[in-house]
Order: structure tokens, then C-alpha cells, then sequence
């Protein structure tokens, strides 16, 4: 879901957050801050990014209505925050030890703020007694992973590798000198370069599987080269080579 905005400076004003990389978590995609003892807003982790777009209302009039970028980040004990910069400079920032409590964070009094989640949107909404604001924050469909998407698609395509370089010695190590050591095996740059664009995601890699290139070298005769595929398990369901 997307979340954290920062608040803006009074009369819609507000400081810039620097523009972010695309990331898919279905709606949510945010920049978590912590609130401190003193109620002063302390930047944690972020573990989502992403470009979308941003509809804001003052009392039913649209004042907004294009690009934004959006992160998300978490602090010790469950805290979360949203940052939401729009295309005009103006940066909103929620933050509370949950997403069902939240609260805007300065120049708008610190208003208590409803989120909703819509899927592919989230919405939040506050009032500060004169006036009812509305900000909807729709994130694009190609985005980048998310920092804890990242860890785990890193750890998928270590996984899938070595599973790769086990089953293609026991295919061509039979009778030879090869060891796990002689077998390499590097993920196809296609795919490469579409993970690393956000245009393949953890969901892609856990329905569809990676796809390797693989050389070795001691075999019994000529050096196999050629490609390995796993599926979304992991398991490796095809080998194909020079040989």
C-alpha cells in the first residue's frame, strides 16, 4: 500500500523529498519515518519506493492532479510512515504506530488521518476543522521491488543457482574430474536487466522462475555450455547445452 505523506508548510506549502525509484507492493508503496519522543518525525528504513499518481482535494475542489512519488519506511516497534512528494514540490508526511493510526505531520496541525486501502490506490483523508482534504495515490503498474523484495529475489537467484550447478554436474560430471567449483552459472542478462528495472518481481520470480547460462570446464570430453531453468519452486526442469 502506499503510504507516508509528508505534511506540507502552512497554505499547502512544504519541504521536497528527493524523487523515487518505481516499486510494486500492490497499493502500498511508502516511505516509513518514526515519530519520536519529542513528537518530531525520525527517518527508519525504507523498504518501499515508487512513482504513481496523485489526486488531492480541498473541501470536493481537485487542487492537485498529476505525478508524485512515494516512499514508505518502518522503525522499531511496528511504526510506520508515508512520504508522498508531488510533481508541485509539495511533500505530506503521516506517520503512527500503525497504518489504521496515523497522523499528519506538521503544518496541517497534526491532524488524525483515515487511510484506506483500494488495492492498486490508497486514500487518506483528515480534517483540521475548516476544511476536509483528500489525497489519493495510485502507484504505476511497472514498478521496483521493494528493499525487502530485493533481499529475497538476491536470495531466490543464489538458491536456483547452486540448485542449477548440482543438477548440471550430476548430468556431465559422471566419470570426469568436474566439481561444483567447475560449474558456473550467471542469470540470463535479459532477465538480469528486468529485475534490476523493477520489470520482474518476487511474484514474477516465485510463478515463472529464473532462467541461467552455464559454462563448465573438466568434463569428460567437450566442455558442456549452454542454459539452465528453474520453475517458481526452484526446482530445475531444464538443461540444455552444446552436448
Amino acid at each position: 500500500m502506499i503510504q507516508s505523506l509528508s505534511s506540507r508548510t502552512p497554505a499547502c506549502s512544504a519541504a521536497s523529498v528527493s524523487q523515487t525509484r518505481s516499486a510494486r507492493v500492490g497499493f502500498g508503496v511508502a516511505l516509513s519515518l518514526l515519530v519520536g519522543a519529542a513528537g518530531s518525525p525520525v527517518l527508519a528504513n525504507t523498504v518501499a519506493k515508487a512513482e504513481a499518481e496523485c489526486r488531492l482535494t480541498d473541501n470536493g475542489k481537485v487542487v492537485f492532479d498529476g505525478g508524485c512519488s512515494v516512499k514508505q519506511k518502518e522503525g522499531s516497534g511496528g511504526t510506520v510512515g508515508f512520504v508522498v512528494k508531488l510533481e508541485d514540490g509539495s511533500t505530506y508526511r503521516f506517520s503512527g504506530p500503525n497504518r489504521t493510526n496515523l497522523r499528519l505531520e506538521g503544518g496541517d496541525g497534526g491532524s488524525n488521518v483515515m487511510f484506506e486501502d483500494k488495492g492498486a490506490k490508497g486514500l487518506f483523508s483528515w480534517n483540521d476543522g475548516a476544511r476536509t482534504r483528500r489525497l489519493s495515490v495510485k502507484t504505476n503498474e511497472t514498478t521496483a521491488s521493494s528493499a525487502g523484495d530485493r533481499d529475497q529475489i538476491n536470495a531466490r537467484i543464489e538458491s536456483d543457482g547452486r540448485n542449477c550447478k548440482s543438477a548440471i554436474l550430476a548430468k556431465y560430471g559422471e566419470g570426469s574430474k568436474m566439481s561444483m567449483a567447475d560449474v558456473n552459472v550467471t542469470l540470463g542478462a535479459t532477465l538480469r536487466q528486468s529485475i534490476d528495472a523493477g520489470k520482474t518481481s518476487l511474484a514474477d520470480i516465485n510463478r515463472s522462475g529464473l532462467d541461467y547460462n552455464f559454462t563448465t570446464r573438466h568434463a569428460k570430453g567437450k566442455d558442456p555450455i549452454g542454459t539452465c531453468a528453474t520453475n517458481g519452486q526452484g526446482n530445475v526442469i531444464k538443461i540444455e547445452s552444446n552436448r
